[in-house]
C-alpha cells in the first residue's frame, strides 16, 4: 500500500493556509502525505482571481521551503439563482467526495475550520456539506487548526507566508491591484484580531 494521505482542501485563506503548514510541519502527521486541492469557486462574490493569485503564490513558496506535497484543481461557476449562490461548502465537500472515491490512498480531509468559526448559523450548511462528502467516500473530515484563532494561525507561519493569503469574501479589482473590501464579514474578523489594517 502507498503512502496514506491527507486531503487538505485548500481556498487560499489564512485558516486553511495554516492548516496546510500544520500538516506538513506538525509531528502528529509526518506518517502522511499531503494532497493539497484547490477550487477556482466562480461566483458572484468574484473572489477566484484573488485567490489564484495568492495559490500560485503559496505553493512556490512551499516548494522553496522544501516541503513536498501533491497539488490538483478543480473549477466550477455557479450563477445566483433567487438572490442566492453554491456555498464554499458544496463545492469544497463536492470536489473531496469525488477525489476520494478515485484515491484510496487518502484516508481524511482536512478541513481550515478554526476557533471562530464555531456559530450556530453554519450548522445547516455542515450537516449539508457532510452528507455531500458521504455520497462518495466514507472517509472522514479532520480539523487541524479548530482550536485555534486566526491570530494564532498567523503566529505560527513563517515570515514569508504571513501574508500570503487572501480571505477577503469581496475583493475590489482595479486595473493594477487587487485590494481587500475591509467590510465584509471576514475583513472584519481580521481586523479585530489585528492582522489586516
Amino acid at each position: 500500500m502507498e503512502q496514506p494521505t491527507i486531503l487538505a482542501m485548500y481556498s487560499g485563506g489564512l485558516d486553511s493556509l495554516g492548516m496546510i503548514y500544520k500538516l506538513l510541519t506538525d509531528p502528529e502527521y509526518k506518517d502522511y502525505g499531503v494532497h493539497i486541492h484547490h477550487i477556482h469557486n466562480k461566483n458572484i462574490e468574484r473572489r477566484d482571481r484573488a485567490e489564484a493569485v495568492v495559490v500560485d503564490l503559496v505553493l512556490k513558496e512551499l516548494k522553496q521551503l522544501g516541503f513536498n506535497f501533491v497539488y490538483s484543481e478543480s473549477e466550477i461557476a455557479s450563477q445566483p439563482y433567487n438572490g442566492k449562490f453554491m456555498f464554499d461548502s458544496d463545492t469544497i465537500n463536492f470536489f473531496a467526495g469525488y477525489i476520494c472515491s478515485v484515491n484510496p490512498n487518502i484516508v481524511n480531509v482536512a478541513m481550515g475550520m478554526q476557533a471562530n468559526d464555531h456559530n450556530l448559523s453554519l450548522e445547516d450548511r455542515r450537516k449539508r456539506a457532510d452528507k455531500i462528502l458521504a455520497a462518495f467516500t466514507d472517509v472522514k473530515k479532520i480539523y487541524p487548526v479548530l482550536e485555534m484563532t486566526k491570530r494564532e494561525i498567523q503566529d505560527s507561519l513563517p515570515a514569508t507566508l504571513k501574508r500570503m493569503f487572501w480571505s477577503c469574501r469581496r475583493p475590489v479589482y482595479t486595473e493594477k491591484n487587487i485590494a481587500p473590501c475591509g467590510k465584509c464579514d471576514t475583513c472584519v474578523k481580521l481586523k479585530e484580531q489585528g492582522i489586516i489594517n
